[in-house]
């Protein structure tokens, strides 16, 4: 018989490291002379984070970490003479370092996985099913089983064959307590989901039945079978909105018969959070229960060790839970355990080399700081890729001539705190990429019709508050509370979203080449198999829905190929989507990251984003421009008109040549009465201001997809191809809106005005590339200057007053 582990920790050290929240601080479990206690160690979401370390960034972090956790355990172990360890499920993925001896298959053959050898050495009493854990399949399921040294636990998952129980559902553990004999019933449950988000490897194989309606069937059998007291393992989270059963662990503790509630899924801190659960019905913070019942959520990754402290009663052979309590032990503080050090550090090592192999180069710095609230290129590049993906699939098929669409989100975008951001420049390597696509989906092409296209963008559209422009105080437009992987953007149509209106009324203006799209349009839309299966709930009732392609690439090794067929990738936005322009009476903010401070100058974001301040959690606040647009816009009108623009006077630099080139027709202002000189021009507003300027005449045909028949800019694209003035970025693509370079305004300066000769330059940065002899004969001109004495600034963006100026002492 396994007897339970003794010993004792220091005070001292306990109330150094416990979360101080109400139920740690405040209260305490007091043991009687006829009592007993029973600790339950609980972890939960580890999501294969084995060490203290951070492979996206190749740094450490010393906030997380199963290593860490093991410390905790340990010291507990020592306090408590009585102790169970339970693990509650999705630690077998979530890093590079689990990818590897799984997707990557890394392990050495005969060897067990690593973070199983991990929870074995921490002598885990028993563990649940999380609905990651399914992420590979079956088969690789099968094997972390079969190398584990404790049950599985999975009640409510059924063989399809046989509707018996696919997994152990529960487990009597008979156990000695203060020398007496115990039967600790524990059974564990995965959310139903999983037949949605894993349909590939899960259909026809196993089905899975609803977690409290389980529970209901089986907490009376595990009694019936002997079981003295009950612990339940919940991989699902606290939610009072919750109606799909997913997060069903506050109904779980009306269930009778449940001593002890380890929760998850949701990566929340219960009890410790108390601004998020203070209002939740039937919760004691400050005990660390709900309904009575002792519970944990030990947040994730390992920051928190769950700690259930149950006090117990034995009387003629029964055994009664007298009292309980639950809080949270943070791992801050504590040193990773050699032990799993030990284990993990070859995998370790050989994650640390895999993350930093190069794949490409980036011309231009990428993140996510603003990716809620516009178009961004990090998203940007998926969709690309994913694109370039598509185009090769259905050529030759009977898809060939529909539309293709992609749908992409910006995973790392204020989920976890003011760090959760994603940012890379410069090389790409491994870890940049698994920076930009954090999850380990393979590729799904869907078709759908017109009709679901906007019921998936107004799920979207769920991410921002609903705005009341007559609102005096400030507003936040964004709920961080929904999910950045959820807030899909659609490339390849042009929508727009009002945010003053309700849910499900916010897509407003929805284009496909120019033309409105009708409920029975029909589209390709290349996803990935979470979102295809309906994962988050933006295909939930969208009838069209048909599979094209369940693959088995991942979504994020497309992206390494199409880097590495590229080189250097040089994406920037589209533009294709924005929040209807509108007049708010009071500020409208939104959070992100306090670095995007400096970034907005960087992007040439001024226009459209002003920072405020940084609030208590670390966020910078930051005001977002109701009235700016970020869709290209109307012609300008002509000459003689005088200066009706609100953001420019007699003293603004260029002034002169920006009303030059206004009064000339040669740009446009925007519809809210501003110039916006500081916004960067694009190859569309290029290209129109150069066809007007030179009076290039509108012969041309040439063909881009991405440039939408009929639309304002498709006469003056075409003119200045045909002029050999400007190229597309390929045979197929113009990029109209993406932002034109200052290399790419050399070329097209030289050519649109035939200039010759060529003069040496002091800038370092032009050696060697495409862009050095044009821009030599356009500094020989005498009309450019560098971004700094040393530096063209090849591949940086240029603002619409500086090209005029540009227009203006070539012309005048």
């Amino acid at each position: 018989m396994k007897k339970l582990t003794m010993g004792a920790m220091s005070a001292a050290l306990l109330a150094a490291t416990v979360v101080p929240t109400a139920a740690s601080a405040n209260t305490e479990v007091t043991p009687q002379d006829d009592t007993h206690t029973l600790a339950i160690m609980g972890t939960t979401d580890i999501h294969a984070h084995l060490m203290p370390y951070d492979y996206m960034t190749d740094e450490p972090n010393n906030t997380y970490g199963l290593s860490k956790v093991m410390s905790v355990v340990e010291e507990q172990r020592e306090k408590f003479a009585n102790t169970l360890l339970i693990d509650n499920g999705d630690i077998v993925q979530g890093s590079i370092l689990g990818n590897m001896e799984t997707i990557l298959n890394d392990l050495p053959e005969g060897e067990v996985n690593t973070i199983i050898q991990a929870m074995n050495y921490m002598d885990y009493d028993a563990a649940a099913l999380g609905n990651h854990e399914f992420n590979f399949g079956l088969p690789i399921l099968d094997q972390m089983i079969e190398t584990s040294d404790f049950p599985w636990l999975g009640a409510n998952v059924f063989d399809a064959d046989t509707d018996e129980h696919a997994y152990e559902p529960y487990v009597l553990l008979d156990r000695e307590v203060d020398g007496e004999q115990i039967t600790v019933g524990v059974t564990g449950f995965v959310p139903p989901q999983i037949m949605i988000w894993d349909k590939i490897h899960l259909d026809g194989n196993i089905y899975v039945d609803p977690i409290v309606e389980t529970a209901e069937r089986i907490i009376p059998e595990m009694k019936e079978q002997g079981a003295d007291i009950i612990i339940v393992a919940a991989h699902s989270g606290l939610s009072e909105s919750d109606t799909s059963g997913e997060n069903a662990a506050l109904e779980l503790t009306k269930v009778e018969g449940i001593d002890a509630l380890i929760t998850g899924h949701l990566h929340y801190d219960f009890p410790g959070d108390t601004a998020r659960f203070a209002d939740y019905e039937g919760v004691d913070l400050e005990k660390g229960t709900i309904n009575g019942v002792p519970t944990v959520m030990p947040s994730s990754w390992g920051r928190l060790l769950g700690m259930i402290e149950l006090e117990l009663t034995h009387d003629n052979g029964e055994w009664e839970v007298v009292d309980g309590m639950g809080y949270n032990i943070s791992t801050a503080d504590y040193e990773p355990h050699q032990g799993i050090v030990d284990i993990a550090q070859d995998l370790h090592e050989r994650t640390i080399e895999y993350v930093n192999g190069p794949v490409g180069e980036t011309a231009r710095e990428m993140n996510t700081y603003f990716a809620r609230v516009m178009d961004n290129a990090v998203v940007q590049l998926v969709n690309e890729a994913q694109i370039d993906f598509a185009n090769t699939f259905v050529s030759g098929t009977e898809y060939e001539s529909m539309p293709i669409l992609s749908a992409a989100a910006p995973f790392q975008a204020a989920r976890f705190g003011p760090d959760y951001y994603t940012n890379v420049q410069d090389t790409l390597a491994i870890r940049d990429v698994a920076d930009i696509y954090i999850y380990d989906n393979t590729l799904h092409i869907v078709k759908v019709n017109g009709a679901d296209v906007r019921r998936w963008l107004e799920y979207s559209a769920r991410q921002f508050n609903q705005i009341d422009p007559t609102e005096t105080d400030a507003q936040n437009l964004t709920n961080l509370d929904f999910r950045g992987f959820n807030f899909d953007v659609i490339e390849g149509i042009e929508y727009e979203i009002d945010v003053t209106k309700p849910v499900n009324e916010r897509i407003v203006t929805l284009n496909y080449n120019g033309e409105a799209v009708d409920t029975d349009d029909e589209f390709l839309v290349v996803t990935n198999n979470y979102r295809a299966s309906g994962g988050g709930d933006h295909l939930l009732g969208a009838e069209s829905v048909e599979a094209v392609y369940e693959g088995t690439e991942e979504n994020r090794e497309v992206i390494i190929e199409y880097i590495r067929n590229e080189g250097t990738v040089d994406v920037l936005p589209s533009n294709n989507w924005q929040i209807k322009p509108f007049e708010a009476a009071g500020p409208v903010t939104f959070q992100s990251s306090p670095d995007a401070e400096a970034y907005i100058a960087r992007a040439g974001k001024e226009d459209f984003i002003t920072y405020l301040s940084e609030d208590a959690q670390g966020f910078g606040v930051y005001e977002y421009n109701t009235l700016a647009s970020h869709f290209d816009s109307e012609p300008a009108p002509g000459p003689g008109v005088p200066n009706p623009f609100s953001d420019l006077e007699e003293t603004t630099s260029g002034f002169s040549s920006m009303m030059w080139a206004y009064q000339a027709g040669i740009i446009n202002g925007h519809e809210d009465g501003t110039f916006r000189p500081n916004a960067s021009v694009s190859r569309a507003e290029v290209a129109t201001m150069l066809t007007r300027a030179l009076e290039l005449p509108f012969d041309g045909d040439k063909q881009f997809r991405d440039v939408v028949p009929g639309s304002f800019f498709e006469d003056y694209i075409q003119a200045t191809v045909a002029a050999g003035v400007f190229n597309g970025i390929s045979d197929t693509e113009f990029a109209p809106r993406n932002p034109i370079l200052r290399g790419q305004v050399a070329a097209t300066l030289v050519r649109g005005f035939d200039l010759e000769g060529t003069s040496e330059t002091p800038f370092t940065d032009i050696d060697g590339s495409f862009y050095q002899d044009y821009v030599e004969t356009l500094y020989a001109a005498g009309v450019i200057s560098g971004v700094s004495a040393a530096e063209f600034g090849t591949y940086q963006e240029l603002t619409r007053r500086d090209f005029v100026v540009l227009l203006d002492r070539l012309m005048n």
